[in-house]
């Protein structure tokens, strides 16, 4: 049995923020919490489209049946048919090739023409998928509930065999423009390690893109690092931090300090240079890594928990300080 719920919006900036959050909530009522991430950034992107090109109300329709959900963006322009990439796509662009993130993301996509409308839309897959392993390593990740983390970006992923690299950050400021920026990024640098750019070249050429895109004036924080298994033991960690707070290494003796040098925001000055840190991490080491989200009431009790099963008890405080109700991803070497 297929369930359909959809919501109609106004040609309003705001607008946007209101389409994310009732693709999340639906899709939280539906259970398919391994689709909402990509859900919601894919309806961010549609519905601006909507508001800034079509220029018309539109509306978003959810629909739940047979192990994936399907979203659609409905706007009134029938004129405008939108691109899809080709050959003749700028090979630095990470961003604004027509339809190449529903292509990234999506199971199935597709752009359908009626007589007084047009409609994009998009399925996901809802079956659980494996959790990315890394050998020698353990990785965690916990996200304050009950607050939306549009502006804060979080990713682990596989960059090539045997590399894998991380990403976690925040756009500076509120408003519909953070999700946007925060696809952006991340969908950026997968795109750009696939191609085999370091990792200080890539925050570079990131750099460079949100800069072109113009997202507003926005800036955004980011910290990116790459791990590898070192010969024996251990895994060596290469790192670049563009004005987020630096990650802290923990040692099994309970010392805590952090790590790299905070160098420039992204978006703020073309032709940033950004140079990464090289550290070699041994086994029993921890690494905490925190959005810098909006400052909470209390500690997320889910991030005490976690750390106080993999830290010394000494160093909890500190790291919930930090925290500052974000996200936190924790990378154990074993």
């Amino acid at each position: 049995m297929r369930t359909i719920v959809r919501a109609a919006y106004p040609a309003d900036r705001t607008a946007v923020a209101q389409a994310r959050r009732f693709v999340r909530e639906t899709l939280i009522g539906w259970g398919a919490d391994d689709a909402i991430d990509d859900a919601v950034l894919l309806t961010s992107e549609l519905a601006t489209n909507a508001v800034i090109h079509a220029g018309t109300p539109f509306e978003v329709i959810c629909r739940a049946g047979g192990g994936s959900v399907q979203v659609e963006v409905v706007d009134g322009d029938t004129t405008r048919v939108l691109p899809a990439p080709g050959k003749g796509d700028d090979a630095d662009r990470i961003s604004g090739r027509g339809l190449l993130m529903p292509i990234m993301l999506a199971a199935e996509w597709g752009v359908s023409y009626a007589a007084g409308s047009k409609t994009v839309w998009f399925r996901l897959g809802t079956r659980a998928t494996p959790a990315l392993v890394i050998p020698g390593v353990e990785h965690r990740l916990v996200r304050p509930a009950g607050r939306p983390l549009d502006g804060d970006l979080y990713d682990v992923f596989e960059a090539a065999p045997g590399h894998w690299r991380f990403s976690v950050g925040g756009v500076c400021g509120t408003g519909p423009e953070t999700a946007t920026l925060t696809g952006l990024a991340r969908h950026g640098l997968r795109l750009l390690a696939a191609e085999g750019h370091e990792v200080a070249a890539a925050v570079a050429r990131l750099n460079e893109a949100i800069l072109r895109e113009g997202v507003h004036g926005r800036l955004m924080t980011l910290l990116h690092g790459e791990l590898v298994r070192r010969p024996g033991a251990g895994v060596r960690l290469t790192l670049v931090s563009a004005g987020h707070p630096p990650p802290l290494r923990l040692t099994p003796s309970g010392e805590a300090r952090s790590l790299t040098g905070t160098q420039r925001l992204l978006g703020a000055v073309h032709g940033s240079h950004f140079a990464g840190e090289t550290v070699d991490l041994d086994p029993g080491e921890l690494l905490v890594c925190v959005t810098g989200g909006a400052i909470a009431a209390a500690p997320d009790p889910d991030v005490a928990r976690l750390l106080a099963g993999w830290a010394p008890p000494e160093t909890v405080a500190d790291c919930l300080r930090r925290s500052q109700g974000g996200a936190v991803l924790v990378i154990r070497v074993r």
